[in-house]
């Protein structure tokens, strides 16, 4: 059976990974689904009966997006790459704001870090397999399956494939393509 998707105002589960793309989309305000995703993690701070699981791979995602983007807006006629290129310690003016948000959800007890293990990558070759999952989204499906949780919020659709999934989102697309 192939992912469940649920909007954001459905029952939560217990537990619930968070996937890069909704990190980025919650915590950056010219995100397309920003006022969504914030809505929504404001919604998973205010309750305690939902523990939330972020990978430390989802963390590295969503700080290298943040930088591209913000790069982007103060630097619009230079590449991210260049940039780095002439000096990698441009990035110094966004560590503050990266390691303020990395602080705030480090310190939240309603959300678990949690990494990989020895045997994840070998586990993520099989989920690519099974799925036609690219390596990082079949990573944070072995960090879930390692923690027992079997609900993800994303804009991702990559997951959809993914059986006995359930998959909270705001992407109209994801929505749509759940609809019989």
């Amino acid at each position: 059976m192939p992912a469940q998707v649920l909007d954001f105002n459905a029952e939560l589960p217990v537990r619930i990974y968070w996937d890069a793309s909704f990190l980025v989309h919650a915590t950056y305000p010219a995100a397309r689904y920003h006022p969504a995703c914030h809505a929504f993690l404001r919604r998973l701070s205010a309750i305690d009966d939902c523990l939330s699981y972020v990978s430390t791979l989802a963390l590295d995602e969503t700080i290298f997006a943040l930088l591209q983007l913000k790069a982007a807006e103060d630097y619009p006629d230079r590449g991210f790459w260049d940039l780095h290129d002439d000096d990698p310690r441009f990035i110094a003016p966004y560590l503050g704001e990266l390691r303020a948000l990395t602080k705030r959800l480090t310190a939240d007890p309603r959300i678990q870090i949690v990494g990989q293990t020895p045997g994840s990558m070998l586990g993520a070759l099989d989920r690519m397999e099974d799925h036609g999952l690219l390596p990082r989204d079949a990573l944070h499906l072995v960090a879930m399956q390692h923690h027992g949780i079997r609900a993800i919020v994303t804009t991702d659709q990559d997951f959809l494939a993914v059986e006995n999934l359930t998959i909270y989102t705001c992407n109209p697309t994801i929505l749509a393509a759940a609809r019989p």
